[in-house]
C-alpha cells in the first residue's frame, strides 16, 4: 500500500516539512525512508551541482554523487533505478528559490538510465547517471523555464548554451546577495493581423443560395457584413468573410 502523505501538486514546503512528512533525512538530493518506504528526490536548481533538464515532459535527473564517476549500484542510485519493481514510491521536489521545495508528485522511470558527462563539484568532468523520469499522473506543476525543452531537437538547439546561461544567473544571484536576478523576457513578435476581406460593391443585387436559408438577394453592404433578403426568412445580416470562408453562400 502506498504511503499517504496528504500533499498537493505544486505545494511549497520547507526542508523540515519534507523530513517530517516522509520521515527521511534532511540532506542530499536523494533521501530514502524505510519507515514510509519512499524515496524523496530533489532537483535543486539553486546550487548548480547537477544539470537536470526537462525534455518533452520528461525530467532527465542526475544521479547521486558530487565528484568522480557515479555508480548506478551505489546507495539511492540503485533504489531509483529499480523503482519499477522494488516497491519503493519515489516523490519529486524541485527547488527554484532557495529553501522552497515545490512538490511535483510521484514519479516513474520511463526509460533506462544512461551515462552523461558533467562537471563534478571539483569542476572536473566525470560520468554521471541520468534517470529519465516523469510524474504520474502527469501534471502542469511549475518548472524552471531555462531547463524546459519542447523535444530533443529543441534541446540540441538551445541546450548547449543553457549551462553557461545558468552559471551567469547564479553569479548574478550571488552578487546580489541571494536576490533573484532581473530576467528580461524574450520579446515574441505577434503575427501580423490578417487583412480584412474587401466586399466588392457590385455584389449588391446578386442572387445567392444559402446552405441553410435557401434563395435570396444581396440588398446592401454594411462594413464587413452583407444584408440578404431571403424568400423564406426575410432579411438577415451576415459576415461576408465568414460566409465565403465557410462556403455558406453560392452566387447564382
Amino acid at each position: 500500500m502506498s504511503f499517504v502523505h496528504g500533499l498537493k501538486i505544486g505545494q511549497i514546503l520547507k526542508n523540515a516539512d519534507i523530513v517530517a512528512t516522509f520521515r527521511c533525512g534532511n540532506m542530499g538530493g536523494m533521501r530514502r525512508s524505510r519507515t514510509t518506504n519512499t524515496l524523496v528526490i530533489v532537483s535543486d536548481y539553486t546550487k548548480g551541482i547537477y544539470h537536470d533538464k526537462w525534455i518533452g515532459g520528461v525530467l532527465h535527473y542526475t544521479g547521486m554523487g558530487k565528484s568522480s564517476d557515479q555508480d548506478i549500484n551505489w546507495a539511492q542510485n540503485r533504489t531509483l533505478a529499480e523503482c519499477g519493481y522494488n516497491g519503493v514510491d519515489v516523490h519529486l521536489f524541485e527547488v527554484m528559490d532557495a529553501g522552497e521545495y515545490v512538490y511535483c508528485g510521484k514519479i516513474e522511470l520511463v526509460s533506462k538510465p544512461y551515462i552523461e558527462i558533467q562537471p563534478g563539484e571539483d569542476g572536473k568532468d566525470r560520468k554521471v547517471w541520468m534517470f529519465p523520469i516523469r510524474p504520474v499522473p502527469d501534471n502542469n506543476v511549475q518548472k524552471p523555464q531555462m531547463f524546459v525543452f519542447k523535444d530533443m531537437e529543441d534541446y540540441k538547439t538551445r541546450g548547449k548554451d543553457v549551462d553557461a546561461e545558468y552559471a551567469k544567473m547564479m553569479a548574478d544571484r550571488k552578487k546580489n546577495k541571494g536576490k533573484a536576478p532581473i530576467v528580461v523576457p524574450r520579446v515574441i513578435s505577434k503575427p501580423e493581423a490578417k487583412p480584412k476581406m474587401e466586399i466588392p460593391i457590385e455584389i449588391v443585387g446578386k442572387q445567392i443560395n444559402h446552405k441553410v436559408f435557401g434563395m435570396g438577394v444581396i440588398s446592401a453592404v454594411e462594413g464587413g457584413s452583407i444584408l440578404i433578403d431571403f424568400d423564406t426568412v426575410g432579411t438577415k445580416k451576415m459576415g461576408y468573410e465568414f460566409c465565403v470562408e465557410k462556403k455558406l453562400i453560392e452566387f447564382m
